[in-house]
Order: C-alpha cells, then structure tokens, then sequence
C-alpha cells in the first residue's frame, strides 16, 4: 500500500512538476523587488520557469505555465491596487486589481507560448532568444495600454549599483535582457545536463556579458566623485530644500483640511529656510489653485508672505485650471475659469509672485486621473470614479529658476535634520529684499526638468526634458495613496535608473513616499524622508549638469533603441520561421 501510495505521488509530481516549478519562479522573482530587495535572486529566479517551460509538451501547456508564474508574481507585487478601497468602492479596486493583475501576467503567458517554437537544442541562441523576446515583450508591456512597466526583471537590481552603470547605455530594460541571458543559460545547461561538454557554450555568452556589466559599473563607480560633497570641489551645485508634507490622502481630499496642510507646508517651509536653501521644493498638488489666484485671499496673503519672508523661488504642486496666469494673485471674477480643463502642473514662482513658467502632467494614470475610453464604457462605469478627470499636457517645458549666484550660505552641510519642532539660527539673505530679486547682484538661471509621480517610471519619456537642457530632474510625486504598501518604495526604486540612464541627478519630493536625492550613479545621497521618520524636511546639496556634462548618454540621445532593436529581431526570427514553414508544407 506504501508503494503504491508512493507511486501515485510520485505520478503526480511528474505530471504537475512544471506547476510546481512556475510557482518556485514567481515567489523567487516576488523576494528580489521592493520590500524586501534580494536581488541576488533575481539571478537565479527565472531558472525554474525555463526548465518548466522547456518539459512542456506543446505551446498551449506552456501558455497555461506562464501564465501562472505571471499571475502569481504580479499578485504579489501589486495588492496595493486591491486596498485603495478607502478612496473608492472596494469592488471596484479588487475589480481592477484582479484585472491589472491578469492583464500583466498574460505577457508571462505570451512569452512562454512563442519560446515553445525555439528548438531547446540550440545551443546559445536558444538563451539569447528568450532574452529577445523577453525584453521585446517587457518593453511592449512599457507602452501597451497607456503602458504599465512594474515588475520590469531590471527594476529589481535597483539598489545593486554595480549591476546598473550600463543602463546609461542600454537602459533598464537591458538589463533586463542580461538578466534573462543569464538564467536561461543556467536553464539550458541543467536541461542538458547530460551533455554538459556541448552545452557549456549556452552559459558562456550570458557569463561574459554579465562580467562586462559588471566591470563596466565597477569602472563607472571607482571614477564617481565621494558622495561626501565636501570633498568635491569641481561640482557646481544646487541647494534644495525638499518639503513633502507627508499629508494622509484622506485628509488631503478634505476641503476642511486645507487650512491646516497649508499651515504645515508654510512652518515646514520656514524651517527648512533657515538652512538658506536656493530653491524650495513642495510636491505633487501639494497646494490648491484657490490659494495661488487669490479666490482664497486669507490663503493666498499667508502663501505670499511666505514668499516674501523666505525670498527664495519655489517650485510647487498644483492643480489648475486653463492656462496658467503670469503671477500669483491673479483672480478676478470676470477672468472665470470654471468648465475649463483641469491640469495636474508643476509651478516655478518667483519670490516676488512671478510665474516664470508651468510643466502639466502628459502621461495621466488610467481611472486615477482620467478615464480612457469613456465614451465606449457602460454607464455604470463612471459611477465608481470620485474625481473630475485630467486633461494631458501637451509639451515638455523647463521650469527656469533664478538662483542669487553669491548668496549668503550656512557651512553647507549635506542635509539638515529638521522637525517641526527644529530651531535653527538663520543666516542673513544679503540677495533678496522684500521678496524681490536684487538686480545689484548676479543671479544664475537654472533649467529644472520636472517628471510628476507616474510619469517618472516611463524611461523615453523621463529623458525628454535632459534632451532639452535640464541642469537637474526633480520628481514631485503623491504617493499617500499607497501608504503600508510597498508601492512607494517600487516607484523609488525606478529613479537610480533614471538617474543612470541619463548621468543626471535627481530630487524626489514625495508625499507620502520617499523624499531624498540620487545622483548620477544611482546613489542615494542623503536619508530617506517618510511619513514614518522624524525627520520632516531635507536641506541637500544637488549637483548639476555642468557644460562639459552635457554630451549626452546613449540612452538620452537614442532612448529605448536596445529593447525596440529585440522588437526587430523577434519579428525577423519569427518572419524566417513562418516563410519555412510555408514553404515545406508547399513543397
């Protein structure tokens, strides 16, 4: 009975071993992303998934494998969809949670179907066409659908520096493609143990390209200036005063609330000031447009003496309507705006009011901030949405910031631990007088690139701005939405990327999320500012693209040529296969 109970298990984990193997793949990739970061893993993860693939009979089992692993790794990675239930209905969010997370693992699917009419006995091209067809799907998944890249294999080697130098070149999603070389490599030799000899080729390509990854970011990294700024002496900077709030989205959706937000983003912001920063930093919609034109005129008085106390430009979060006014201040009853689109911009404001300039938002969040395709939805649909749809914005602009060049400067430490409660001595402003600039004294203008919240984990479009001239990229993101999900440590993760691929330093201003500095390596200069920390406000040093910086990286010039180059071969090699095909059942 015990042999032939054993027999039967035995059975059942032969028939269901690529199950098991799909499962083993999901949870192995699930443990290399944010929170919990082992990106060794990630090395190794998809090891299972090719072997299960690869002892599947035919392409519809391989489908149903991939799907599996999809569904169970994006299940993984994305409940915090499932628990945006306080903002919305709750069968709305498992709804759409259940479908992102569907949707997603179908490129799992789609991948382990078309890998199916690649012969295993290959030999390298084997390895090197799951990578192909791998990045070519990942990258397609970028833009398909107003695109949806969380989950990219690259963005788990975040925090791995080393590993992520080349993405300047290549991007992220070539590293992915190194990634994927790597394990299906691994994969072909274990399937093909028995003729280890031959099938050693199938892991020297992906160990070599690896090994040049590497070196290359280890040659990257031993060149890279100390981050301690007092050492660097040739690097011009810009000292940001990074205020994030950290508002709790219920609260930030109370009407009632505003006066007290508005009341600690101006404390906040007078205790950052006394660091005598060049630029104060507040996040996305961190203020409402009331406030700024005047319609709120207690509001707008507190905001402008602000401005006028603290003398220094401001570059902000807001949501407005039309276009937007030259100055603050600006509301007037015969200039109504009501009807007009809603935008979700980024204002740089001069200290005595003048709007230099504004950036709106281009790429909006599906049912966050718009509704694609409404007019083809059931009219049920928009009874779950609690927001008056975004308008895109239309182009890339630069917000200019005039910064007093010999102002007067504390001994300019990295960063300021700053609370609410923090009492600081501040330093005279010898360049401002009544918040307007002194035209005795020189003053330099600096290009800000701005990315706002989901807009930063589009690569291609994340470098636009750099293409432009910016000295500097600033993230302004709200990601109290997801507050005790790992969503906002995974939007932090994509911003070393960003910062790599474009050799340009970037200032993340989160509410709710994670506050703090990356420079051009993908380092993360000063602490991380949380909800959860007491440290409120941070005062750093941000280096800036100097002149001799602004050749451009291969990946700022050409953006995703690495990933639609793998588009190309896919088609190619497929095209080839499906011409001989014809032809042999012709002949």
């Amino acid at each position: 009975m015990n042999i032939l109970e054993d027999t039967t298990t035995e059975n059942l984990l032969k028939r269901y071993q690529h199950y098991l193997f799909a499962i083993l793949s999901a949870f192995l990739l699930f443990l290399s992303f944010p929170t919990l970061n082992l990106f060794p893993f990630a090395w190794i993860a998809l090891v299972p998934f090719f072997i299960a693939i690869m002892r599947t009979t035919n392409w519809k089992s391989a489908f149903w494998v991939g799907y599996l692993t999809g569904f169970l790794f994006f299940a993984g990675l994305l409940p915090a969809i499932a628990l945006l239930y306080p903002y919305a209905n709750i069968y709305a969010t498992m709804v759409g949670y259940l479908l992102l997370v569907g949707y997603t693992a179908l490129y799992f699917a789609v991948f382990a179907a078309l890998l199916k009419f690649v012969r295993v006995n290959s030999g390298i091209l084997f390895p090197i066409a799951c990578a192909c067809i791998w990045t070519a799907l990942e990258w397609v998944r970028s833009w398909m659908l107003t695109g949806f890249p969380w989950g990219s294999v690259g963005y788990s080697q975040w925090n791995n520096l080393i590993a992520i130098q080349v993405a300047s070149v290549i991007g992220v999603h070539g590293i992915s493609f190194v990634i994927v070389l790597f394990n299906a490599g691994i994969a072909t030799l274990l399937c093909k143990r028995h003729e280890w000899r031959r099938e050693i080729r199938a892991v020297v390509l992906p160990l070599i390209l690896m090994i040049f990854c590497f070196s290359y970011g280890a040659l990257q990294l031993r060149n890279a200036e100390p981050i301690n700024r007092s050492t660097q002496t040739n690097t011009e900077t810009l000292r940001v005063a990074l205020i994030p709030g950290n508002i709790p989205q219920l609260e930030k959706w109370n009407r009632n609330q505003f006066p007290k937000i508005l009341q600690r983003y101006l404390n906040l912001t007078h205790k950052a000031d006394k660091e005598n920063p060049d630029l104060i930093v507040w996040p996305e919609t961190a203020i409402r447009s009331e406030a700024l034109t005047g319609m709120w005129p207690t509001y707008y008085a507190r905001f402008s003496q602000m401005l006028s106390d603290t003398a220094t430009p401001i570059l902000l979060g807001t949501a407005n309507r039309g276009k937007t006014d030259d100055a603050i201040g600006k509301f007037s009853k015969n200039n109504d705006k009501t009807g007009e689109p809603i935008f979700n911009r980024v204002l740089s404001i001069a200290p005595d009011g003048k709007i230099h300039a504004d950036y709106a938002k281009m790429h909006l969040v599906p049912f966050g901030e718009y509704v694609p395709l409404e007019h083809l939805l059931p009219d049920f649909i928009p009874n779950f949405i609690m927001f008056e749809p975004f308008t895109p914005g239309k182009s890339v602009n630069l917000l200019p910031v005039f910064i007093v060049k010999d102002k007067t400067d504390t001994e300019n430490p990295v960063h300021a631990n700053l609370t609410a409660d923090t009492e600081l001595s501040k330093p005279p402003k010898t360049a401002l007088s009544e918040g307007v600039m002194n035209p005795q004294r020189p003053s330099e203008q600096i290009k800000v690139g701005a990315s706002i919240c989901f807009e930063s984990v589009f690569p291609d479009e994340f470098r636009r701005p750099i293409k432009k001239g910016a000295n500097v990229m600033g993230i302004f993101t709200n990601d109290a939405w997801f507050d005790g999900t790992a969503f906002p440590e995974l939007h932090l993760s994509m911003a070393p990327f960003r910062a790599v691929e474009n050799r340009i330093a970037v200032f993340r201003s989160a509410n709710g999320g994670f506050t703090c500095v990356v420079d051009k390596f993908g380092r993360i200069t000063t602490p991380l500012v949380t909800p959860d920390t007491t440290q409120e406000v941070l005062v750093a040093s941000v280096p800036l693209r100097a002149p001799a910086e602004h050749k451009q990286t291969l990946y700022t010039r050409y953006g995703d040529w690495f990933p639609i180059l793998c588009v190309m071969i896919c088609v190619g090699w497929f095209g080839t296969l499906i011409v001989i095909r014809r032809q042999r059942q012709n002949s």
